[in-house]
């Protein structure tokens, strides 16, 4: 391992790719862990992004690790599914959430990403979110390999689509 190598613990290898593609030009060396974590019942991806790093430092130790959580909030259902995109998606799919907003005008979205970091010394968890709308239907095909929210996930940059409407060079520049 040398100073830069650091462990990121996800089973997702689109997550893997993305951060590792992201990190790499700044001469990060990012590896992967397999690990299966215990989300638990917590409402804010700060504080499971927290417990999912202690889990991974017990797991692993002696490693600079770094673990990820996301949500999915929409306002106008008081912030569901939240961090429970799993469980909607299971439950009644990118469908039922279409059929949840219908009459709704408060289209707003919002992924949160909420990523911990231990650097060997201490632990650190950041949250960014991206701002963004639901369609009024399902729409696209090219789910780049992310989550099926995107049928239905628009961003402000291609108003009125969805992101699974976007080409590949699009997302490219996304």
């Amino acid at each position: 391992m040398t100073k830069q190598d650091l462990y990121f613990v996800t089973s997702n290898s689109k997550k893997f790719e993305s951060l590792n593609k992201m990190l790499s030009p700044i001469g990060v060396t990012l590896l992967r862990l397999e690990y299966d974590f215990d989300e638990g019942r917590e409402l804010s991806i700060e504080a499971v992004a927290k417990s999912k790093l202690d889990q991974a430092k017990q797991a692993f130790p002696g490693k600079k690790i770094v673990v990820d959580d996301r949500g999915f909030f929409i306002p106008a259902l008081k912030g569901f599914p939240g961090p429970f995109v799993k469980l909607l998606l299971d439950s009644f799919s990118y469908k039922g959430l279409t059929k949840l907003m219908a009459g709704e005008s408060d289209r707003r979205a919002f992924f949160s990403y909420a990523i911990g970091y231990f650097d060997g010394r201490a632990d650190h968890v950041l949250v960014a979110d991206e701002e963004g709308f639901i369609t009024d239907e399902p729409r696209g095909d090219n789910l780049h390999g992310w989550t099926e929210l995107l049928y239905v996930y628009g961003h402000p940059s291609y108003p009125g689509r969805s992101l699974a409407e976007l080409t590949d060079a699009e997302w490219d520049d996304y």
